[in-house]
């Protein structure tokens, strides 16, 4: 069925259509190399088009074709594309299936800000008493922590607010 509904939108004038029966054709096709055209001719096709979904749904295909077939880097480039773009899309739960397909070839996903992760109490007190410009040491002390603690609390907020200093942190608490 996948492969006479390929074939009757294979030329298709929406690009966006041809990539889908292309996409298709990769994923059930016998061959390695008449597999792999047809993603590169899917790859293609989705560049003249506007659905970026569909673009990034092809990119998640072809590298967990490409992860089946042996080829972890090659698989490993299209699954961080289609990581990339589901998550700039704000699709969550694409973006998981995207990082977990990319931890199946051995490699770690690279996980952005978590601009919506909740910081806890104690990692918005440290963020606090560096706002106001207090040393790890002085906040240890105050708080009744050790200075690693701290450290450990100061690159937590860092993370969780997507901020590259603490300078960057002092004027996020200070405002």
């Amino acid at each position: 069925m996948a492969a006479r509904h390929a074939e009757l939108h294979r030329e298709s004038p929406d690009p966006d259509i041809r990539g889908e029966a292309h996409r298709l054709v990769g994923m059930t096709s016998g061959s390695p190399a008449e597999g792999e055209a047809a993603f590169i001719a899917a790859h293609r096709a989705h560049a003249d088009g506007l659905d970026g979904f569909s673009a990034a749904r092809t990119r998640l295909a072809h590298g967990h074709w490409l992860r089946r077939s042996g080829e972890r880097l090659a698989a490993r480039e299209q699954l961080r594309a289609a990581s990339d773009a589901f998550r700039a899309m704000g699709l969550d739960l694409w973006v998981r299936r995207a990082e977990a397909e990319l931890a199946a070839t051995g490699s770690t996903a690279r996980r952005g800000p978590q601009r919506d992760a909740a910081l806890t109490s104690q990692e918005t007190r440290v963020a606090i008493h560096v706002a106001r410009g207090m040393t790890n040491r002085e906040i240890a002390a105050a708080l009744f922590l050790s200075p690693r603690t701290v450290e450990h609390h100061v690159t937590s907020v860092l993370r969780k607010r997507g901020l590259r200093s603490r300078v960057e942190l002092a004027a996020a608490f200070s405002s």
